[in-house]
């Protein structure tokens, strides 16, 4: 008899769901037609992702719907996601990433980080000019330590994992200093935060199938528990070189006063922002901060060098041409071998490149 109320139960559950799925909504862009319920586009999505996109488009225009992992998506074509992404008041990207990953509760006190675009412009991408050169010895140092010279041949396994590595030492320089970045572990979080934390986008959502969102709710459940936070790690070493970093730098700034010679990174940044208090410092916050900006900026790229070392091994015709560009653009550094910042706009052709492997190696679908 339980059996039997069971199944019941089950079978009007999935009969309103369905309803639900085909009913026309009138503000939203027509549905593209699927065959098999519950499943919908999914199967077609994951396996067949190009050609399938490519007929949708072209039997529906550039915005349509699919029915995927339980719920409707919007494909929104290139050449309207600008339009998107510039209208905040109907859509909220981070609220939209939220949704499919539970960044917020990984790193508890980031909801108090209301301002991440302003501090990012104002303590990083306005002082690029002013970093460069310790960027550039930064990578030299870290291609030295993880390739060598490479007199002899070298095989290299995973060519993504040494990429976050070099790619993490001059971030990690800009971010936490000079001092703090010449620790292993440092560069190891660094380096390993992002691929840790993202375990939760690699799982496919297939909760959702039961109810839209579920699979992001029971995950977020999972690190609330305190069952497994792959970020807890990574926050644990951070605060503590935080700790051992910014009570050195008060220490030293109440010491030298005027002759206080004041380190230039992000850290200091933050310490002179009106709400930090020496006498009680939030280092879980200060971690939860620079833990965001790991997160977008380390990932992305380092899969875009390694995209890109790969295209130019696959295409060996194209070395002697950039290598001789490289010579050239070179011709402008200084007696330390460092490059003046605006050497990068003569970089055209590996700039070229670069947009080529990126067009070709990028996510099909970016906004959805």
């Amino acid at each position: 008899m339980y059996q039997a109320i069971i199944l019941g139960f089950i079978l009007i559950i999935t009969l309103y769901v369905l309803k639900r799925m085909r009913e026309p909504k009138l503000n939203m862009p027509p549905l593209v037609r699927y065959k098999i319920p519950i499943i919908g586009h999914t199967y077609s999505y994951l396996y067949n992702t190009e050609e399938f996109l490519k007929q949708c488009r072209k039997e529906y225009g550039d915005i349509f719907c699919l029915y995927i992992w339980g719920q409707v998506r919007i494909i929104v074509g290139k050449e309207h996601s600008q339009e998107v992404l510039s209208r905040d008041d109907v859509f909220d990207f981070s609220e939209a990433f939220e949704r499919i990953f539970p960044g917020d509760v990984m790193l508890k006190t980031l909801e108090r980080f209301t301002n991440a675009s302003k501090v990012l412009k104002e303590y990083i991408l306005n002082k690029m000019k002013f970093y460069n050169e310790r960027m550039q010895n930064s990578l030299y140092s870290a291609t030295q330590k993880q390739i060598g010279e490479c007199d002899e041949p070298k095989v290299i396994y995973n060519i993504y994992k040494l990429m976050t590595k070099i790619i993490s030492t001059p971030i990690a320089n800009i971010f936490v200093g000079e001092e703090v970045s010449q620790y292993e572990e440092i560069i190891t979080t660094f380096a390993e935060f992002t691929s840790d934390s993202a375990i939760f986008l690699m799982i496919p959502p297939i909760l959702d199938f039961i109810y839209p969102g579920l699979q992001n709710y029971i995950n977020r459940i999972i690190i609330r528990l305190g069952l497994y936070n792959p970020a807890a790690k990574h926050q644990n070493i951070l605060i503590k070189h935080l700790k051992k970093q910014i009570c050195k730098r008060l220490q030293d700034k109440e010491k030298y006063g005027e002759s206080w010679k004041r380190p230039d990174d992000f850290l200091q940044d933050t310490m002179e922002e009106d709400d930090f208090d020496p006498n009680n410092v939030d280092y879980p916050f200060i971690a939860d901060k620079l833990g965001a900006f790991i997160f977008v900026s380390i990932h992305t790229t380092s899969r875009t060098c390694a995209n890109v070392v790969i295209d130019l091994a696959s295409r060996p015709e194209y070395m002697q041409e950039l290598y001789e560009e490289q010579l050239e653009v070179h011709k402008e550094a200084d007696e330390n071998g460092i490059l003046p910042f605006e050497a990068l706009n003569n970089m055209k052709k590996l700039d070229s490149f670069i947009r080529e492997s990126l067009r070709l190696t990028g996510f099909i679908t970016g906004l959805q």
